[in-house]
């Protein structure tokens, strides 16, 4: 099957559930990526790559005029692109996508898969521009893929159809991110995302604060970037906890992992931005519990899908921040009790969210379409 994943980034570090697509489904991808109207394409799985709108078939000549719209040309390109290729099914990464290859694929009749994955189906900006255009995507998507119990309420009200669309949360790479026999430090905690509004990393230092009160050997690593990164150098030097925070900026996956599994827990602050962003299922969170991490975090978005209060972790509500330094206590306090959820953490995530498990299934969904 030839199958065209289109995405807005190539290899953006917070994404590994698009690079999983690209790495793991048995196709032959074609990766068109640079925007929602992708502008380059690969073969390669992201190797090396060339412009849509300079691709021709070969042996034919194309002129262009002056005064062409780079829109049309563009488009153009992805049409040449898309019949060269035969392309049997498009895989279209976040809402937008989708809309803006929904005119192609109906056009040329090719399936067309879109999977949402947060801030697609939440964020006031996306509805109130790409967002009026989703029934009409809904209604020709043979399958919608949302990746938490609340995304698909979230998209049922948005007008897509409950029979085409499938609740698939990611999978995790367990020949990367596993439990390993190692000495865990008992008063480390690990944030791992991108430092922006709706992942609080301030709420996670100010909470860390009150836990260093009562635990003057706790540590804190945050691995990342982002818009919130130097706020949060600023209130790490105001609360004068600089030699017990460190940040690591971004890190490779297997350096992730093996600090998780030295790591007593794995702490996130999810909140709904203030202009409505979300959460889908933050894969982050199931690759520290396959590495045995108990959780703390919040009742947001697809968490407590994966989370288990009590069970695999604890959950407090949002921008409850005394709350999440009470359970940080707790699983440096009470070593036992942290010790029984990171062995259920682990447990569930092996067993319920492998890669493998979640790969097939897309692939399941992508077939169908082919076929239909």
């Amino acid at each position: 099957m030839n199958l065209a994943i289109i995405s807005t980034n190539k290899d953006k570090y917070s994404e590994t559930f698009i690079h999983n697509h690209v790495k793991c489904l048995p196709a032959n991808i074609h990766l068109l990526f640079d925007g929602y109207l992708p502008k380059r394409y690969s073969y390669d799985k992201g190797l090396s790559s060339g412009e849509i709108a300079a691709f021709k078939q070969k042996g034919l000549r194309l002129f262009r005029q002056k005064n062409d719209d780079p829109h049309h040309e563009l488009t153009k390109g992805l049409e040449r692109y898309m019949k060269h290729h035969r392309i049997d099914v498009l895989l279209c990464e976040y809402g937008p996508g989708g809309v803006e290859m929904l005119p192609l694929a109906q056009k040329l009749g090719i399936p067309l898969v879109v999977h949402f994955h947060g801030y697609d189906a939440y964020r006031d900006d996306i509805l109130s521009t790409y967002g009026k255009h989703y029934k009409s995507l809904f209604n020709y998507a043979g399958a919608v893929i949302a990746v938490s119990g609340h995304m698909r309420t979230q998209l049922i009200a948005l007008g897509c159809y409950a029979e085409r669309l499938h609740l698939l949360r990611y999978g995790v790479d367990t020949s990367v991110f596993r439990p390993i026999a190692a000495l865990r430090e008992g008063c480390t905690f690990v944030a791992c995302g991108r430092f922006v509004e709706k992942k609080a990393p301030l709420h996670t230092i100010r909470a860390f604060k009150q836990v260093l009160d009562n635990f003057p050997d706790a540590k804190l690593i945050m691995i990342g970037d982002g818009e919130l990164f130097d706020a949060a150098l600023e209130l790490v030097r105001e609360l004068t906890i600089s030699g017990s925070v460190e940040f690591t900026g971004v890190l490779k996956p297997q350096e992730v992992a093996g600090i998780f599994c030295r790591a007593s827990a794995f702490v996130q602050h999810s909140v709904t931005s203030t202009i409505n962003d979300s959460e889908g299922t933050p894969l982050t969170i199931m690759e520290a519990m396959a590495c045995g991490l108990a959780v703390v975090s919040t009742r947001h978005g697809g968490i407590p899908d994966i989370v288990g209060h009590a069970e695999t972790g604890f959950l407090v509500e949002e921008h409850d921040v005394n709350g999440m330094a009470e359970y940080m206590c707790r699983i440096i306090s009470e070593p036992d009790m942290a010790r029984r959820m990171s062995e259920r953490a682990s447990e569930k995530a092996l067993n319920e969210y492998a890669l493998s498990n979640y790969t097939d299934e897309l692939w399941r969904i992508i077939k169908l379409q082919k076929n239909n």
